[in-house]
């Protein structure tokens, strides 16, 4: 009987060899045993490396097979192995994340009947679009997709690929999917239309890119800089990335736009673009000459300028709404012993944890940990607690002091989770103007409602990150305080700094050409993305993590072990297939029980 390389999908790398006297099709679903249970997966491919007879194992009988013909089109099988080793994650695990999992369950799968069509190769294009008015690019966007036969568009969230979708034609809109976010049945309804090749193209979010339409003439992915492209649970991949091979495997025309390139597009792509705000519409104010606003239970100060209150006042006047964003959760960044200095960290993975005072506990802003407020220092037992760094749960009650009756000052995080019904309502209350206090995830609202100021409570807090993107992540979002939504030309943005002027904030004067410029010259020096490949790397044990580095030194690596959070270390690499051998064999099947890696992958 033939043996079949079977991938199963899960958090290892190797395939498991099955064995049964029926052909199997490349590709298609099968129910195989695994350990005291079942499972399924895919076949990659006949295999000859295994021969029954020695006694010393056998090999298990496929159980089912469940489909006539591959599961899914040759491009979109390649992708999902490039992926898994360019994002060191294995291809089981995009697998598990890029399939509705009622696919994946032996009880409820059924066949995918259809055969796949022939596809036809040819040239493969780029195009670079780089607007910060989105109307303009989504009226590019609309021109290339009346000449392509079948196209797949992305952006960062879900309702720019909605309001994206509502400029279709009506015609337009009966051929085209708008992907779903979540999962469930509409999901596995529009995964088996793109697998029949019924919609002419597909809309949607980071998670459309493994829509397994056939034959796409044209992928565009808006805002290809957007960290929403990257996921923040394993496995961490970046759908831009994916995106782009997919491009290259479908021979399809590929278009990256956005309001600002990343720094890898900026670097290959060399993308041009002359806007700049207007100078009116930029305040940068010096926060030593603040007055400080004191927060109970915390050391730290909220800084509060008079620029930041004249200019709330003013927009208020006009009936607008403003944004008040300072990019810390919480009451306080962190809760620390005055005696010894050490914060209260996440015992998972060691990151300092926010106190969040509103519902009287600790969160690990990393993890998403959860833990009681300590009574005394885990370090030395000390008993003198106290908050650093204010954050928004600090900062509401002094915005709310400046509402009046038809002008509410509200909390984003009280309607983050609360449906498309909050948000409507959260806009008629907004109608006469307000003030909303949030992170940058509160710039969505100058999709929907007259925002006329931004106020960056405390811009340089995300620069002070360790993270070797920071400054960008900070650029990126004050550049899209500037441009997004209704009514952006007479919208006033204030940074609130302690070097007003300096540094990436030339580039909010002069452009994200002097940003990058200057940017890259730092990081060529330093050997960062995208002149290399950075890779964080968390392991299950303190075992697991000396020997990875054991092995990566005796070829010639140089991890960095910063000891904390323990678990955790760094490596450069010009090319990431210099070290997949090296972690291969800690994402064996064998390793389930001491728990598998999780790595990141840095591109740009």
């Amino acid at each position: 009987m033939p043996y079949y390389d079977v991938l199963v999908p899960g958090p290892w790398w190797n395939s498991l060899t099955y064995t049964t006297e029926l052909n199997v099709p490349l590709g298609a679903r099968v129910v195989v045993p695994l350990g005291r249970g079942e499972r399924i997966g895919f076949v990659q491919r006949l295999s000859n490396a295994v021969q029954e007879g020695d006694g010393a194992f056998s090999i298990r009988r496929i159980k089912r097979i469940i489909d006539d013909v591959s599961f899914f089109p040759p491009p979109l099988w390649e992708l999902f192995d490039w992926g898994g080793r360019v994002f060191l994650c294995g291809s089981g695990e995009l697998l598990r994340i890029g399939i509705p999992s009622a696919f994946l369950s032996p009880s409820d799968a059924t066949p995918v009947p259809l055969p796949l069509p022939r596809m036809e190769t040819k040239a493969q294009e780029e195009l670079f679009f780089y607007a910060c008015s989105f109307q303009e690019r989504c009226n590019k966007f609309l021109s290339l997709l009346e000449r392509s036969e079948r196209f797949l568009v992305l952006f960062p969230e879900q309702g720019l690929a909605s309001a994206f979708w509502k400029q279709l034609s009506e015609s337009q809109k009966k051929e085209t999917i708008l992907w779903p976010s979540q999962g469930g049945k509409k999901l596995i309804a529009a995964w088996i239309q793109a697998r029949n090749n019924i919609p002419r193209g597909i809309i949607g979010g980071p998670g459309a890119v493994f829509a397994p339409l056939q034959q796409i003439e044209t992928i565009i992915v808006d805002e290809e800089s957007s960290g929403a492209y990257r996921s923040y649970k394993k496995p961490f991949v970046n759908a831009r990335t994916l995106a782009g091979k997919r491009a290259r495997l479908e021979s399809a025309l590929l278009v990256l736009s956005g309001r600002v390139p990343s720094s890898r597009i900026f670097l290959r792509g060399k993308p041009q673009s002359n806007e700049r705000p207007a100078r009116n519409n930029v305040r940068i104010v010096d926060l030593r000459e603040a007055f400080a606003s004191s927060v109970q239970g915390v050391g730290d100060s909220l800084p509060l300028t008079h620029t930041l209150l004249s200019e709330t006042k003013r927009c208020l006047a006009s009936g607008k709404t403003a944004l008040w964003l300072l990019d810390r959760k919480g009451y306080a960044g962190e809760i620390a012993c005055e005696d010894c200095g050490n914060a209260a960290r996440c015992p998972k993975c060691g990151t300092a944890m926010v106190w969040e005072e509103k519902n009287d506990r600790l969160r690990c802003p990393a993890c998403a940990s959860l833990r009681s407020i300590p009574q005394v220092c885990p370090v030395c037992r000390g008993h003198f607690l106290i908050g650093k760094r204010p954050g928004l749960e600090a900062l509401f009650p002094v915005a709310k002091s400046l509402e009046s009756a038809d002008q509410p000052t509200l909390f984003l995080e009280d309607f983050k989770t609360a449906g498309k019904g909050a948000v409507r309502s959260l806009a008629g209350r907004l109608s006469s103007g307000g003030i909303v206090v949030g992170t940058r995830a509160a710039l969505a609202l100058c999709d929907i409602v007259n925002t006329g100021f931004a106020g960056w409570i405390d811009v340089d807090a995300e620069v002070r990150s360790i993270a070797y993107q920071a400054k960008f992540t900070v650029f990126s979002m004050v550049w899209e305080s500037l441009w997004r939504g209704m009514n952006h030309s007479e919208r006033v943005v204030l940074l609130q700094s302690r070097r007003p002027g300096a540094g990436w904030q030339k580039g909010v004067v002069q452009g994200w050409k002097a940003f990058w410029n200057h940017e890259l010259e730092e990081r060529k020096e330093l050997g960062l993305p995208p002149y290399s490949y950075l890779l964080e790397i968390k392991t299950s044990s303190l075992q697991q993590k000396s020997d990875m580095i054991s092995r990566m030194e005796e070829r010639g690596l140089f991890p960095m072990d910063p000891g904390d959070p323990p678990l955790h270390f760094w490596v450069t690499v010009c090319s990431v297939s210099d070290v997949q051998d090296i972690i291969a064999p800690f994402f064996s099947i064998g390793c389930s029980r001491n728990g598998f890696p999780e790595v990141t992958v840095w591109i740009d």
